[in-house]
């Protein structure tokens, strides 16, 4: 039977948009971090744009109105950039494995080909059968506890944004913490003057600073930076981590692998693996124009094992690996 190529690997038609776990209440109870992370969002917003920038506006004069244009401009097009890259995390289905992948693997079954169960370690010879669930699944693919499901190249369960991270949206987490952590700085940087004259500063210096806003309304500003810098450390430290799993072509599972990384290609290709080739799709949270793979097929270094040829019916029948040299 010839090699077919899934391209997308679209999840079957009838699948919800967001919230991919099978029981229906963890589906109800992952909504809570989620509205806390999208109420999070409004507040920090509204207290730059409404209490902060609105109470200062009057006193922008000469040169410094341009200047703080500017950084509100930056400011909430990193939140925007932000927000998006959340939206497309959370909604987008994370990598489910296609109906489409498993029917012509049980048709392969029929036909006596074997596939060996999963253990902990690495698979570079095609599918393999998931203890949980008992059905077959492609080569990096692991079982979300928490979901229910397989999925292809996943990284881990993220219960702030309710979905699993995986082969479909791990760009997109990556740009979330990167935007979030860059709007968050923001916030706390245009911010600094009027942080320290409030919490150091004269009464005249205080009153100077906070024209126009209420004790209350100063209390959210104060608050919100405090959120804001925390958040800006914590997604900083976020994005190196997985900046470096991007590096080495890792996922948060395959650190605990004992034994060289066989699917390490160079800091280059192992980043496309994940952002596709690399373009101005790189830096937006939308599908690469140009995927080097599928999630169901990964290039290897390891030139004797199987996923360093191109994929065949007896490899992974269905799967499309892309080497990083070759045109698209």
């Amino acid at each position: 039977r010839p090699a077919r190529s899934v391209r997308g690997a679209h999840a079957p038609a009838g699948r919800p948009a967001g919230m991919y776990a099978r029981n229906p209440l963890i589906k109800v109870v992952s909504l809570i971090p989620v509205f806390a992370v999208v109420g999070l969002f409004c507040f920090e917003w509204y207290v730059y744009n409404v209490v902060f920038v609105l109470s200062q506006m009057e006193t922008w004069v000469g040169s410094s109105l341009y200047l703080n244009l500017a950084r509100t401009s930056m400011f909430n097009a990193l939140w925007l950039l932000a927000a998006w890259s959340y939206a497309r995390s959370s909604l987008t289905d994370p990598g489910l494995v296609p109906d489409e992948w498993l029917n012509f693997v049980r048709e392969m079954d029929t036909l006596g080909q074997e596939r060996s169960s999963s253990h902990h370690g690495w698979h570079t010879r095609g599918a393999t059968l998931c203890n949980h669930c008992q059905h077959k699944r492609p080569e990096r693919a692991h079982h979300c506890s928490i979901c229910g499901r397989c999925v292809m190249r996943m990284d881990h369960h993220c219960p702030w944004i309710g979905n699993c991270v995986g082969f479909k949206n791990h760009k997109y987490f990556i740009l979330m913490t990167f935007y979030g952590m860059l709007a968050c700085g923001c916030f706390v940087l245009t911010a600094v003057p009027q942080v320290k004259g409030l919490l150091f500063g004269t009464v005249r210096t205080r009153q100077v600073l906070g024209y126009g806003a209420s004790a209350r309304e100063l209390m959210m500003f104060s608050l919100a930076a405090v959120l804001a810098a925390s958040f800006s450390l914590a997604l900083g430290a976020l994005f190196i981590s997985h900046c470096w799993l991007l590096m080495t072509n890792l996922t948060s599972i395959e650190v605990g692998y004992f034994g060289r990384n066989p699917y390490s290609l160079g800091i280059r290709e192992n980043a496309q693996q994940v952002m596709g080739r690399f373009d101005v799709s790189w830096l937006l949270p939308i599908p690469s124009s140009q995927p080097l793979s599928d999630g169901l097929a990964f290039p290897s270094k390891d030139m004797g094992s199987t996923s360093s040829r191109p994929a065949d019916e007896e490899t992974c029948p269905i799967g499309r690996r892309v080497d990083a040299h070759d045109d698209v």
